[in-house]
């Protein structure tokens, strides 16, 4: 099985050089990178080209921002059979690519997941349990710890992720319209991923753009893939973000969170 690679870079250089020393050490070699470079300098380039001898590497440059549309300009070139997005400031354990490619051969399944570590503490952030069901995915899943059965036709949706205004759950969105109701996500064994931990922010603002982005992609799985039941999930995070309100001494961060994920539910467009 081939695996195609998928990095939207911006703002990032010399982690660039990391990801790729550790694709090079990769006990599995079926494998094609593609990176989609939105900087305007052509520092990434440069380092690229150091790498073109050694692995097989597809750069594109991109003129237009946001994460999800030039995730999709990388997919649109893939030729594998499986998926993954590395993001421009992580790295892999040598055997990953080949422990992803035996569990989806030895389960046959449509999604795999790594444990995810801090690459400056070492610390493990997302551990893996014994499968994952489709509702809790957007706990486990984020897409540098994400390998999925390549399917062209699915796309992200351009208009969710960072540079867009509903600023997240592009992933989730992603995932869950690969996935029938009763389909589930299995961990890889042995593999590790690394990636600087990001820390819980407080921030309203913060909490606010990524709450758009969770009331729309409830939507969507809601009203638009008529999931209904899901309604029902969606009530109980707003009734989290209300607690937190009620009984956090920062309201303020519950609040944001709150607002976004309501306006966000009533303002994206099916």
């Amino acid at each position: 099985m081939k695996i195609s690679l998928v990095t939207a870079t911006l703002g990032r250089v010399d982690e660039i050089n990391i990801l790729l020393d550790s694709l090079v050490k990769q006990t599995y070699k079926n494998f094609e990178l593609i990176i989609v470079d939105q900087n305007e300098h052509y520092k990434v380039q440069n380092i690229v080209d150091r790498y073109t001898n050694i692995l097989s590497i597809k750069y594109i440059r991109s003129s237009t921002k946001g994460l999800s549309y030039n995730r999709n300009v990388g997919i649109k070139e893939c030729s594998g059979d499986i998926i993954g997005f590395p993001d421009d400031d992580c790295y892999y354990s040598e055997n990953l690519l080949e422990e992803i490619v035996y569990t989806f051969k030895e389960k046959k399944n449509k999604i795999t997941l790594v444990e995810a570590y801090d690459s400056i503490t070492k610390n493990i952030f997302i551990s893996k349990t014994d499968v994952v069901s489709r509702k809790s995915l957007f706990k486990y899943a984020i897409s540098f710890n994400l390998f999925v059965i390549f399917d062209k036709k699915k796309l992200f949706d351009e208009r969710l992720g960072v540079g867009t205004f509903f600023s997240s759950g592009e992933e989730t969105d992603y995932i869950w319209q690969l996935l029938d109701k009763k389909d589930i996500a299995i961990f890889a064994k042995n593999a590790k991923v690394f990636h600087p931990q990001n820390a819980a922010s407080n921030n309203y603002q913060r909490a606010y753009s990524y709450g758009l982005g969770f009331g729309a992609l409830f939507k969507k799985e809601i009203l638009g893939r008529m999931h209904y039941t899901y309604f029902i999930m969606y009530l109980k995070y707003l009734i989290r973000s209300i607690g937190g309100i009620v009984l956090s001494s920062n309201k303020k961060f519950y609040w944001g969170s709150l607002k976004g994920r309501i306006k966000g539910f009533l303002l994206f467009k099916l």
